[in-house]
């Protein structure tokens, strides 16, 4: 009917209300695309298929063995583990693998699927380490980063594997092979295996934390959430959930009317995250204050209210890390997370407080100087980088310096801010858009500034164009010490998808080597304490990006810091100075640089 209308009003050029002559000269030159959508749309009804309540009684006609090899092909076997709960007998002859206890070979590695948790156990009743480990699901972990789950009954699978009792012992034995041909093996041995040990005895360490403080700080939280809800409303003009994104939505872009280029979410409505809103800061007042509430929102639901509940019996904060949670080869701090704490906010800056060094001792944080950007100068290979970094400048002015033509003494604080941005941005494959909101810039004044950017650091440049290829030739990038990683979307047609994996691409290597980097730090220093017998009054408590946080005898700070720092800054040679900021004080908040 719609079309035997437009086609009457065609020759007229005038079509019924509510359609516009674009839309209708549309509609009439892709009229066969139009019906094959209808017909693709429509749900047939009139078929004649059997069907009747008593056949779908899925419990009666069940077939257990074809679901529990269906589910093993899929990889769904943490519903395997509860079929138990359906009350679905599972076939006599199929055995559930479970996590093997680990074992002693005859060469005295210790064989263990996840062993962090057993180190652990050892430490606490004081027994002896085996001198070597193998934890195959560390091993899976570096063949495949990036992955949901490393799941033992599933490696079982992958590699067809019967759920035996020498089950363990062939994973092993598969996946070193396969380690080898991937040349990880010697990241395995040398960095991820004597990890474990580290890991475990930081974790039974904790880091003693000041209840006081945590009440205070709720209590401040709390009201300053209490007042960013009223200002908000008041800008609103009315309340809401601010929380909802369906309701934040309608009073930014339907009642205030704001407008701006903001993706649409899968459903439809136009997005309230973070990086949306971020386009509509000068739009009006309110989107200053959300973010605020935000910030303060999630800090107090994240960090300080659950926090009293996480404190052990000794006073202190037990995290967990994660050694196969990041495919970059980061480490990852969990229940609770302390490695994104807000530290920009005043709130934040305070929650450190709580973070206390307990009495004779003092807390110290060893940090290493633009860790990033000196991987950078060094894996680029980039001259002007790396002369900055071998006559201790400032980078970032250096970088503006070059980039805007002028004498250091001449960069000011716009210029060096535009410069970190990029800095740091080219790891991550920040593009002109991206720097242009980051910086303040517009997009023209932007591209001028990175095509700048890449002239003056050619080798940089070369750099991001070799690791493209690389990963469109191999499939893959790596760290300077062989950590790998797959990306196979890198030949992908899709342009998002290439993209996507073009920028993974030029930060792994980067980002994976600062991550081995500071790994083969901390196991030096393990190391050193144990050999100096320092471990009763040095302990290293928290890896926070490239900062390790310990806790030290007052009167051994004087003396040992300068021989950690040495450790850290001697741990690989780079083709520019690794250094390390020393700063010490009786909480994490408040630190002073040590001389």
């Amino acid at each position: 009917n719609l079309y035997a209308v437009l086609e009457q009003h065609e020759k007229k050029k005038r079509f019924p209300e509510g359609i516009s002559a674009k839309l209708a000269e549309k509609l009439l030159a892709h009229k066969d695309q139009a019906f094959f959508s209808k017909r693709l749309g429509t749900i047939v009804t009139n078929l004649d298929i059997p069907f009747t309540l008593e056949n779908a009684d899925w419990r009666t006609h069940l077939n257990p063995g074809e679901l529990d090899r269906t589910l093993k092909d899929f990889g769904f076997f943490s519903l395997i583990k509860r079929l138990g709960e359906l009350k679905i007998e599972r076939p006599a002859n199929d055995t559930v693998a479970t996590v093997h206890e680990p074992v002693t070979d005859a060469d005295g590695t210790l064989i263990a699927h996840d062993a962090k948790p057993y180190i652990r156990d050892l430490l606490v009743h004081r027994k002896g380490i085996p001198p070597l480990l193998f934890d195959t699901k560390v091993g899976a972990y570096l063949l495949k980063p990036g992955e949901r789950t490393y799941d033992f009954e599933a490696l079982l699978h992958e590699h067809n594997i019967p759920p035996d009792t020498n089950a363990l012992h062939a994973l092993r034995d598969k996946l070193a092979r396969n380690m080898q041909e991937a040349e990880v093996m010697r990241i395995f041995e040398d960095i991820e295996m004597p990890l474990v040990k580290v890991l475990a005895q930081m974790e039974l360490d904790g880091i003693s934390v000041d209840t006081k403080i945590l009440q205070r700080l709720r209590k401040k939280a709390e009201d300053q959430v209490a007042d960013l809800e009223k200002k908000i409303y008041t800008l609103a003009g009315g309340q809401f959930n601010i929380s909802s994104p369906q309701q934040l939505g309608r009073v930014l872009f339907e009642q205030l009317g704001l407008q701006g280029k903001v993706r649409r979410t899968s459903g439809g409505a136009l997005s309230t995250a973070a990086p949306e809103l971020e386009k509509l800061r000068d739009a009006h007042p309110i989107i200053d204050r959300i973010f605020e509430y935000r910030e303060i929102q999630k800090l107090l639901t994240t960090y300080i209210e659950p926090f009293p509940d996480l404190i052990g019996h000794d006073m202190r904060i037990h995290t967990t890390y994660n050694q196969v949670g990041a495919a970059t080869g980061r480490l990852a701090s969990e229940n609770p997370n302390l490695q994104n704490i807000p530290v920009k906010t005043d709130l934040g800056h305070e929650f450190r407080r709580a973070f206390i060094a307990p009495k004779g001792t003092q807390l110290v944080s060893l940090d290493y100087s633009q860790l990033e950007l000196r991987i950078v100068a060094h894996i680029a290979e980039d001259k002007k980088m790396m002369a900055a970094f071998e006559r201790g400048e400032d980078i970032h002015t250096r970088t503006a310096a070059q980039v805007f033509g002028v004498v250091p003494a001449k960069v000011t604080k716009e210029m060096r801010n535009q410069a970190k941005v990029l800095n740091f941005g080219i790891i991550y494959g920040m593009g002109s858009l991206g720097f242009a909101r980051a910086a303040g810039v517009d997009r023209a004044q932007a591209k001028e500034f990175i095509d700048r950017y890449f002239e003056e650091f050619s080798g940089i440049a070369h750099y991001m164009e070799a690791m493209k290829n690389m990963a469109y030739q191999k499939g893959y990038v790596k760290t300077i010490f062989g950590r790998r990683r797959p990306l196979p979307d890198a030949r992908s047609t899709m342009p998002q998808l290439r993209a996507q994996a073009e920028r993974m691409a030029i930060n792994h290597p980067v980002q994976g080597t600062e991550a081995d980097l500071i790994k083969m730090a901390m196991v030096r220093i393990y190391d050193f304490l144990e050999h100096k017998g320092l471990r009763d009054r040095v302990r290293m408590l928290l890896q926070v990006h490239d900062e390790l946080v310990f806790e030290i005898a007052s009167d051994a700070v004087a003396v040992v810091v300068p021989q950690l720092t040495q450790i850290m800054e001697s741990v690989y040679r780079l083709s520019v100075p690794l250094v390390v900021d020393a700063k010490a004080g009786n909480n994490w908040a408040d630190m002073h640089p040590i001389p």
